[in-house]
C-alpha cells in the first residue's frame, strides 16, 4: 500500500538543483489547473467506485441491513461518472458508458450471490461476464482516448482480480488480506484516472485549456487524494465494525494505522522528523477520539460521546495551528479548522445515522465525506508546492530512445524497466523495440526484475559469461530449463508460449505459491499451443500478464520482440509484488 508520494518526496526533495534537468518553461508549478481538476474528479469517482463496490459485496454476502443503501450510493457514483463521461465525449458515449459500467457492477453482485449460494457454476458465469465486459469496455475507452486496448484490458483485469480477491479473502475470513486488497484496489484506480486524464489532455487539449494532467505537482495532489480519502473510508468502516463488534475490526484498524504511518512519513519528508512525529501524534489521537465516540455510543453514554466531541474540537485547533506553522502560514489555521469540523461532522453523522438505522442518510453523508477529503488534499499539496517549487518543476520529458517516443504503446513498460536497470538499450539513443529477444536475454530480464542471484553452478556449457550469472540464477530457482542436460540455446529466439512458461515459474517462485488456474481458456489458435505450454498460457492470461490480440489469437509460436518482453516483465512485477 506504500504511497508513491513518500517515494517521490524522498527523491525530489533530496536532489540538489545542479543535478536536475529542468524544462525550458520557468512557470511556477501548480496543482490548480483544468487538467488537475479533471484528474482529481476521476481520482475521486474511480477510487470511490472500488471502495463502495467492495463494501457492497461484503454487506450483500452478510445480508446487512444497509446493503440496499450501499448499492444506491454505488449507483449514484455510476451516475456521477456517467455525467463526466457525457460532458467529455457526448451523450451517446455517456449512455454507452452507463450501460457497460452498470452491467459490470451487476456481474460482481452475481458473483456475491453465487458465492452465498455455494453455486460454483454461477461464480464461473459471473467471471465470464466480467471477462467479456473487460473486452467491451476496453474497446470503448480505447476508441475514445486512443489508449491501446490491450493496456486498458490489462488494467481492467487487475481491477476485477482485486475486487474478487478482496471479496474471496473476506469470505474466507482472511480479513487482513481483504483490507490490504481493498487498499490496493482503491490505489489502483488512481493509475486509471492518471492515464485517462492524461489521454484526454493529449487528445482533447481544448477541454482542459491545454494543460497537462501529469506533472510532479499534480502527482503530489493525487497521492494525497488517495491517502486522505482512504482515511475517511477506513475510519467509517472501523466505526461501523467497532460498533457491531465485527471480527474484521482489527484488520480494518491495522490498515487504517498503515494509512496514518504513510501520511506521517510524507509529512516527515517535507517538514522533518519532528514535524512527522507531531503530525502522527495529532492524527493518531483524533482517530482515537472517534473510537471513544463509538465506544460511548455502544454503552449509551452521552457524557462519553460529548467528551469525545470536545477532544475532537481541541484536536481541530491544535492540528490547524501545527499545519499553519509548518507551512509558513500558507495554510491558514481558521480555514483548516473549518474544514476539519466538516470532516468530524460528516464522520459522526454517517456513524450516528448507521446506528439509528437511517441508512439512506448514512451513505449519502459517507459519499459527501469521501468527496470532502479531496479539498484538504488540494490545500496541502498547493502549500507544499508553493513552499518547495524547485522540487516540483517539470523535468525534461524528452524520450530517452529515439525509437521509443512517449506515445509508443510500449513506452510505459520499457522506460520504468530501463530506470530499474532491468533492460538496457542498444545504445544511448536506440532501444530497437521490434527486434526479437533471445532466451538468454529474456532470462536476464526476468532475473534482474526479481533481483535474483546464486552461488551455484549450472550444467549448461553453451552460455557465455555475458548472461552466465542470470541463467544460473534462473536455473537454480527453477524458472528455466535447458533444451538438453548440457545445452541452453541462449541465442535462440524465445517464443511467446516459452515466455509464458518462464513467466509463470517466475511468478510462483516470487509469490511462493502454486497458482491454481480457474478457467481453461480457448484462444482462436488454441490448436497451435503446445500441450506442454497450454496451462502456462492460460495462467498468464488469467493474471493479465499475457493476453491475445483483438482476434483472440495468442500466436504461441511467434518470436517475442523486445517491447513485448518488456511488457511481460513489467506485468509480472505488477502481478507478483
Amino acid at each position: 500500500m506504500k504511497s508513491a508520494f513518500v517515494v517521490f518526496l524522498c527523491v525530489m526533495l533530496m536532489i540538489p538543483a545542479a543535478g536536475s534537468v529542468w524544462a525550458d518553461s520557468h512557470e511556477s508549478p501548480s496543482v490548480d489547473t483544468e487538467a488537475a481538476e479533471l484528474r482529481a474528479t476521476l481520482d475521486q469517482l474511480f477510487s470511490e467506485h472500488a471502495y463502495l463496490a467492495i463494501t457492497a459485496m461484503r454487506k450483500g454476502y452478510n445480508g446487512d441491513g444497509d446493503f440496499d443503501q450501499t448499492v444506491a450510493a454505488l449507483n449514484n457514483n455510476t451516475d456521477d461518472l456517467t455525467t463526466n463521461i457525457e460532458n467529455l465525449f457526448g451523450e451517446s458515449a455517456g449512455n454507452m458508458f452507463n450501460e457497460t459500467w452498470s452491467a459490470h457492477i451487476g456481474y460482481f453482485v452475481d458473483y456475491v450471490t453465487a458465492t452465498a449460494e455455494d453455486d460454483a457454476e454461477g461464480k464461473m458465469e459471473a467471471l465470464a461476464n466480467l471477462a467479456q465486459y473487460k473486452e467491451d469496455f476496453s474497446a470503448f475507452l480505447s476508441g475514445a482516448t486512443n489508449i491501446p486496448q490491450e493496456t486498458l484490458a490489462s488494467n481492467l483485469q487487475t481491477h476485477i482480480d482485486q475486487l474478487i480477491g478482496a471479496f474471496d479473502a473476506y469470505v474466507d475470513e482472511d480479513y487482513n488480506e481483504a483490507y490490504m486488497m481493498q487498499s490496493d484496489a482503491m490505489q489502483h484506480m488512481y493509475g486509471v484516472s492518471k492515464a485517462l486524464s492524461q489521454a484526454i489532455a493529449t487528445e482533447y487539449p481544448e477541454k482542459v485549456n491545454e494543460t497537462e494532467a501529469v506533472t510532479p505537482a499534480i502527482d503530489l495532489r493525487s497521492d494525497l487524494n488517495f491517502l486522505l480519502s482512504e482515511h475517511f473510508g477506513l475510519a467509517l468502516q472501523a466505526m461501523q465494525n467497532g460498533y457491531d463488534g465485527a471480527e474484521e475490526f482489527d484488520a480494518n484498524a491495522a490498515v487504517l494505522g498503515e494509512n496514518t504511518e504513510e501520511l506521517a512519513a510524507a509529512i516527515e519528508e517535507v517538514y522533518g522528523e519532528e514535524g512527522g512525529e507531531q503530525f502522527e501524534t495529532l492524527w493518531s489521537n483524533h482517530i482515537g477520539y472517534f473510537v471513544d465516540y463509538v465506544q460511548a455510543t455502544a454503552m449509551d453514554n452521552e457524557d462519553g460521546r460529548q467528551a469525545a466531541l470536545d477532544e475532537l474540537d481541541e484536536y481541530r485547533q491544535d492540528f490547524s495551528t501545527f499545519m499553519e506553522n509548518a507551512s509558513g502560514e500558507r495554510i491558514p489555521a481558521d480555514t483548516l479548522a473549518a474544514g476539519l469540523q466538516t470532516h468530524v461532522d460528516q464522520l459522526v453523522t454517517a456513524f450516528d445515522s448507521y446506528v439509528n438505522e437511517d441508512y439512506g442518510i448514512a451513505w449519502m453523508t459517507a459519499r459527501e465525506g469521501y468527496m470532502h477529503m479531496f479539498t484538504p488534499a488540494k490545500i496541502f499539496s498547493s502549500a507544499i508546492v508553493n513552499q518547495f517549487p524547485e522540487a516540483f518543476m517539470e523535468m525534461d520529458n524528452s524520450p530517452m530512445f529515439e525509437d521509443v517516443p512517449e506515445d509508443y504503446w510500449g513506452a510505459q513498460y520499457i522506460y520504468p524497466l530501463v530506470e530499474q536497470g532491468v533492460i538496457n538499450g542498444f545504445s544511448d539513443t536506440m532501444f530497437k523495440p521490434g527486434e526479437h529477444v533471445t532466451r538468454a536475454q529474456f532470462t536476464a530480464f526476468v532475473v534482474r526484475s526479481m533481483d535474483l542471484d546464486t552461488d551455484n553452478d549450472m550444467p549448461f556449457t553453451d552460455v557465455s559469461s555475458t548472461f552466465y550469472d542470470e541463467v544460473a540464477a534462473a536455473y537454480d530457482a527453477g524458472i528455466t530449463n535447458g533444451v538438453s542436460e548440457t545445452e541452453f540455446y541462449p541465442n535462440a529466439q524465445i517464443t511467446r508460449e516459452q515466455m509464458a512458461a518462464m513467466i509463470m515459474r517466475a511468478y510462483e517462485y516470487w509469490t511462493d505459491e502454486d497458482y491454481m488456474i480457474e478457467e481453461d481458456y480457448m484462444y482462436a489458435d488454441e490448436d497451435h499451443i503446445s500441450p506442454l505450454f497450454d496451462e502456462y498460457v492460460d495462467e498468464t492470461r488469467e493474471l493479465g500478464i499475457m493476453v491475445g490480440n483483438n482476434n483472440n489469437e495468442f500466436n504461441p509460436k511467434m518470436n517475442a520482440t523486445r517491447a513485448e518482453a518488456a511488457k511481460v516483465v513489467f506485468m509480472l512485477q505488477e502481478s507478483a509484488e
